[in-house]
């Protein structure tokens, strides 16, 4: 079983390196030559945990490999497309990249009789890849889905910072398929996996990735209110969510249902627009997920006036990218919050030990440079000496280290909180404003 993986991001170079993992031979297509040098040489072209020796594993033992898109077409089984699918200016989905290698790989499709499964693992919407995808690969090739070559969906539920334990732990894998033969081929691929497969149509595919971020952007948002009414009324939000999710049999799971600050990524914003925007031209009423949106925007406003309250314009920013674990800084809500402190004259000084100028690549480059273009005299890799030269002390996400800011703090700092670091409002006890406790 030979894998060709076209798009080498965040998506494409974890299921690269998970499927070599479980002994594929893959061959990885991108057309930027940093993500490709990268991952030729078996490092990781991302900040992801793991993923830097999973690659080195692959490549060392001749399991992964990088090559241009007619050859990675000619000798794979399935061809697995992880191009970005980000938003455009109105919300809804630019598709420029999925077309483009789309038209690549059906122009590189050869009538020799063996039959190769196309996957789409790029999120996309429902009727993205029967209306577009599909003719555009067989007007490309001369050939027809289903009878010539496959057609599947495989969606990808991979959060980063935890993408390779989600890819092994998962608890499903989801196969869209119109017939049998293509649903097989895509299984094949994951031959040694654990995870139960759930072959399904389509279309049904390409909605659930949307249905699992709506809810997950809802259950933020939803955490995040009942953390604001409650601190308006003396009750910590934290102590209200705990007792909520401790009902595991009616109230779910506790994953999203923490109050913190706002959410961000390249994940929760980009689908609920899609989605808001499909809605909005098919005349269907979402008041709730056009809502989160606006309560999204709403708590990312009350974490700006808070900061505004603590009176002190020298801000020590503690957190940078969207949470722990990765690099990834697009719609990150503290990259935000910089952008708008610098905008209103503060002092600005930022740490974050995930973050590496140097090493951003892609979109997530784009983002910092257009959003944040003086990131470089920004950040500083000392958390010591970011904190001792702030008036105000800004937490927007956690890690290990900040455990022990409490100990680093003078008697005359503020602190505002947007995460609840454990500990931290005792020590800072009437200089302290949590935002949802």
């Amino acid at each position: 079983m030979q894998v060709a993986i076209v798009g080498l991001g965040y998506v494409g170079a974890v299921t690269a390196a998970c499927l070599a993992d479980l002994g594929r031979s893959v061959i990885g297509v991108d057309q930027d030559q940093v993500k490709v040098q990268a991952i030729a040489a078996g490092h990781s072209p991302i900040a992801e945990p793991g993923l830097d020796e999973l690659l080195a594993s692959g490549v060392t033992a001749g399991r992964i490999s990088i090559g241009p898109i007619d050859q990675a077409v000619e000798r794979a089984d399935v061809i697995m497309v992880a191009v970005g699918t980000p938003s455009a200016p109105s919300g809804a989905l630019d598709l420029t990249a999925l077309m483009r290698v789309t038209q690549e790989i059906g122009a590189a499709l050869p009538n020799d009789g063996r039959f190769r499964t196309v996957t789409v693992r790029s999120t996309v919407l429902p009727g993205t890849t029967d209306e577009l995808v599909r003719p555009a690969l067989e007007e490309a090739s001369g050939l027809s889905a289903g009878r010539d070559f496959g057609l599947a969906t495989n969606p990808e539920f991979l959060r980063e910072g935890s993408s390779i334990r989600d890819f092994r732990e998962a608890s499903r894998t989801i196969i869209g398929s119109a017939d049998e033969r293509s649903a097989e081929q895509v299984k094949a691929a994951y031959q040694g996996h654990a995870a139960p497969f759930e072959v399904i149509a389509i279309r049904t595919s390409e909605m659930v990735k949307y249905t699992d971020n709506a809810f997950h952007a809802t259950k933020i948002a939803f955490a995040n209110e009942i953390a604001s009414f409650a601190r308006s009324n003396g009750v910590d939000g934290r102590e209200v969510m705990r007792l909520m999710v401790a009902d595991d049999r009616l109230n779910i799971s506790p994953a999203y249902l923490r109050p913190g600050y706002a959410f961000g990524g390249s994940c929760l914003p980009k689908d609920l627009r899609a989605i808001t925007d499909r809605a909005r031209k098919t005349d269907i009423e979402l008041p709730l997920l056009h809502g989160t949106l606006a309560s999204n925007a709403a708590h990312f406003e009350r974490g700006v006036r808070l900061v505004e309250a603590a009176g002190g314009r020298h801000v020590a920013l503690l957190g940078l990218s969207f949470k722990a674990a990765t690099d990834d800084l697009r719609e990150s809500p503290a990259v935000a919050l910089a952008e708008r402190l610098v905008g209103r004259g503060y002092q600005l000084a930022i740490h974050d030990p995930d973050v590496d100028p140097s090493t951003l690549r892609g979109a997530n480059r784009v983002f910092v440079e257009e959003h944040l273009p003086h990131l470089v005299d920004l950040l500083h890799s000392s958390l010591i000496d970011v904190v001792s030269g702030a008036e105000t002390v800004v937490i927007t996400k956690r890690w290990p280290e900040l455990e022990k800011l409490g100990e680093l703090l003078s008697a005359q700092q503020r602190v505002v909180d947007l995460v609840g670091i454990p500990g931290l409002e005792a020590s800072a006890a009437d200089r302290y404003a949590g935002i949802g406790w």
